[in-house]
Formats: structure tokens, sequence, C-alpha cells
């Protein structure tokens, strides 16, 4: 047993290791005042499916948590979804550069849909998750599943 265990423990030190990412994922996100006093929110479907804005749509509307509203000047915030898989225009003498689309974050694994809460104003971040996807299908569970953990976790903080 001793010439075995310092092998042992290591093998069990690697793969707590390995769990700790997926625990650092399965933590919801805070959510900033912006977001918690939000009430109205304009869907930004950047992914090329359809059937994924559809989908939020319904997801929004049986959750009731916001109204949504046609055009960003009128939203508090701006839902986006994306996967990485899309082309933006850029004005005339301007060149993609290293923080072209800093505002996407880290890039979206394959396979996986960015949903995003930003700034209408400013156009910034406040608040993103990945969902399993593939084309223009959930794969499991709900698109919005983590902000609703999100608003759970805040809403349990508060009581």
């Amino acid at each position: 047993m001793p010439r075995n265990f310092p092998a042992c423990s290591a093998c069990l030190l690697l793969a707590s290791f390995c769990f700790i990412p997926l625990l650092a994922h399965a933590t919801p996100q805070s959510l900033s005042d912006t977001i918690t006093h939000a009430h109205t929110i304009f869907i930004a479907n950047e992914t090329g499916y359809n059937e994924l804005g559809y989908t939020l749509v319904l997801e929004l509307s049986k959750w009731g948590r916001f109204d949504l509203v046609d055009s960003r000047e009128k939203a508090d915030l701006v839902l986006r979804l994306d996967n990485g898989n899309h082309v933006r225009a850029l004005p005339d003498g301007q060149y993609p550069g290293t923080n072209a689309f800093a505002d996407s974050g880290p890039a979206v694994p394959k396979g996986y849909t960015r949903i995003a809460l930003l700034d209408p104003k400013r156009n910034a971040v406040l608040w993103s998750d990945t969902h399993k996807t593939e084309g223009g299908k959930v794969k499991s569970g709900h698109l919005l599943d983590g902000l609703r953990e999100a608003f759970d976790s805040y809403d349990k903080s508060r009581r």
C-alpha cells in the first residue's frame, strides 16, 4: 500500500482539479442592479437560426419577468444570442483588430449558443452564459435556465 499510495493520491488530486471548472460553471453569476431593475428587453438574435429567436420569445413570455420591446432605444436591456458564427460589418476605413469584437467575450464553443444581457446604450455585456444547441434546436433544458437560476439566487439573497 505505501508504494501505491502516492500514485492514488495524485490521481485523486488530479480528478478533483477536473471537477473545479464544472463547479465554477454551475455557480450562477451575480446580477447587477441594471439587470435586476430592468423591465423591458429587446432581443438581438445573431445566430442565424430564427428558431432560437422564437424559442427565446416563448421562454420570455412564459417567464413573465420582462416585457418585450421592438427596438433597442425602448429597452432597459438587450438580450443577444450568438454562436460565434456571424459576420459583422465594419464602417469604411476600419479594419478588424485584436479587440474588434471585445464586447463578445470569450469564444463560443462549437455546438453552444451564448446568451448575453447587454446595456443598450453602451453595448457592454452585463451578464452571459452558454447553452448547448444544435443548429436552431436547444439540446437540453431551456435557453434561459442560467438566467433564471441567477435571478432565483438573487431573489433568495434578498429574503
